[in-house]
């Protein structure tokens, strides 16, 4: 699956202080999904709904979470990264 970034995930990774441990989880969190392999289980992987509707969100360790779109399982498009309070207001 290809994978494309949002212009505001693009801000938010900007702005996100990752420890070297999320970065790694986000990096196996991605590839995973490009292979079409079961996250791990401590990402808490589940759909959302309101304004996420048909998308997803994984956890990267503390508060921070990804919020991702499977597009006709042909792409990947990550939408934002962030703590709960910031991506949920």
């Amino acid at each position: 699956m290809r994978l494309k970034r949002h212009k505001q995930f693009i801000k938010d990774f900007q702005k996100t202080k990752l420890t070297d441990n999320q970065f790694e989880r986000l990096i196996a969190c991605l590839n995973a999904l490009r292979t079409d392999t079961p996250l791990p289980t401590e990402s808490n992987n589940h759909s959302l709904g309101g304004n996420y509707n048909y998308c997803m969100e994984f956890h990267l360790g503390g508060d921070i979470l990804a919020i991702c779109l499977l597009n006709n399982q042909t792409e990947i498009i990550l939408l934002r990264i962030g703590t709960h309070s910031q991506l949920f207001k």
